[in-house]
């Protein structure tokens, strides 16, 4: 299976900040983390030296930022 990470469906790239060049996937409706695609894709990145991690949503939604704050909390990264 050929991979393409330009084309990801379901983890997101952080780009900047302490978290800078983790993946994450926010489970949303129709992408939880156990379907086989999202595992697909995680495993993919994985093999490929990525940093993967999964943040769950709080309630129905979660914005990006509650997202990292509690991706920050998981890792323990703090600010400098």
């Amino acid at each position: 299976m050929k991979f393409d990470i330009d084309a990801l469906k379901h983890h997101q790239l952080v780009e900047g900040g302490q978290l800078e060049g983790y993946y994450i996937h926010q489970p949303a409706k129709g992408s939880q983390q156990n379907d086989k695609a999202v595992l697909l894709e995680r495993q993919a990145l994985e093999k490929m030296g990525y940093k993967v991690v999964q943040v769950q949503a709080k309630g129905r939604t979660t914005t990006f930022a509650e997202a990292m704050q509690d991706l920050v909390k998981k890792t323990g990264h703090q600010r400098k």
